[in-house]
């Protein structure tokens, strides 16, 4: 009888710690997930440069150059060798010059490899050129001036420019032998005849450069952003040409009197970087920023509709956990405007713009 008693005890107990409850613990639900991010191009590599030719899309990655006819068709490798994409510039349909990243050991070797095509990366030449000068410098970007058939391109510390065969290049600014983290910021105003250039220098200090085409003057600002700070990439407004906005390391900057006077409208985002902005057919900005701790981070995708004097964030994170994003571009879907996120490790994600909502 002691026995069963006991035994009695001991179930009791047993239940009330729930050692013997048959019930699975229960789990907290996954967070909401919806269906605004899509997948674009998968895999690992990190979207440096995109770029459109007509209905053609071109990716310049750091596993190398992606190619596609268009927004429904797969992608197919392209690149001219083994080795990740600095910069691209399309000359005209099916016509690019590209820059590869030199090969580790060979950037004080040899010249940059630059190679060009004229049907879409199906094939390549590579071009022999003096970029550079007595020295290997190598190409951060690049940019074309069609109304004089121009190429220019950034190094360390250099500003170039070439025609369109990119062979006899000229030192317009800096020097070839420059040490520092280097230009990266390179957009061509057409309307202004003017050259915007932008890096980091040797004591991590971020500068901002304008080459006047019309009498070859530059004027330098610095401190626009919080040191330490880079530019990295940014918009010339294609309806307000005296409107430019640059982003980098520390946010972005934006002048509506081409320099005059500078805005800082993201104000102190503790040296998150911002590479790109784009702008849409109503107006309306788009901007995305990237932390430099690795991949894991959250997407945040930004958007103004008043010329970038405010900004609202959408935030991503439970769709995307690679959310740090390199390049963006604007796609024109069936029915829909897409944008294109290059993301560090993780591909292109795409989201609509109508689930965008601007202030």
């Amino acid at each position: 009888m002691q026995q069963i008693i006991l035994l009695v005890a001991m179930t009791l107990i047993l239940t009330a710690c729930g050692g013997s409850s048959s019930e699975e613990p229960t789990t907290p639900p996954p967070p909401p997930v919806s269906d605004k991010v899509t997948t674009i191009l998968s895999g690992s590599q990190t979207v440096e440069r995109f770029y459109l030719d007509g209905d053609a899309q071109l990716a310049g990655t750091t596993t190398g150059l992606f190619w596609r006819a268009d927004a429904n068709s797969d992608w197919q490798n392209r690149s001219p060798e083994d080795s990740g994409v600095a910069d691209i510039v399309v000359l005209g349909s099916g016509q690019y010059i590209i820059a590869m990243t030199p090969t580790e050991g060979t950037e004080n070797s040899e010249a940059h490899p630059l190679y060009r095509t004229s049907d879409s990366g199906q094939t390549w030449d590579r071009i022999s050129h003096n970029f550079g000068g007595g020295f290997f410098s190598v190409i951060r970007s690049l940019t074309y001036d069609i109304s004089t058939n121009s190429i220019y391109a950034v190094s360390l510390g250099a500003l170039a420019k070439a025609d369109s065969s990119a062979e006899n290049w000229t030192l317009i600014d800096g020097d070839w032998s420059t040490f520092a983290t280097g230009l990266r910021l390179l957009e061509y105003n057409h309307a202004k005849q003017a050259i915007w250039f932008g890096g980091q220098g040797a004591i991590e200090n971020g500068y901002l450069k304008r080459f006047n085409i019309a009498d070859d003057s530059v004027v330098r600002w610095d401190d626009l952003l919080p040191n330490p700070h880079s530019f990295m990439g940014g918009l010339i407004h294609p309806h307000e040409p005296n409107t430019v906005m640059f982003g980098g390391e520390g946010g972005i900057a934006i002048s509506y009197d081409h320099g005059a006077s500078w805005e800082r409208p993201l104000g102190d985002v503790n040296h998150r970087f911002y590479w790109d902005i784009v702008i849409d057919s109503a107006g309306v900005l788009y901007t995305a920023g990237w932390d430099k701790g690795g991949p894991e981070q959250p997407l945040i995708v930004e958007c103004s509709s008043d010329n970038g004097y405010s900004w609202k964030s959408h935030h991503f994170g439970n769709e995307v956990s690679r959310g740090g994003v390199k390049s963006l571009s604007l796609v024109e879907h069936e029915d829909e405007t897409m944008l294109y996120l290059g993301l560090e490790a993780n591909g292109i994600k795409a989201i609509s713009t109508d689930d965008l909502e601007c202030p």
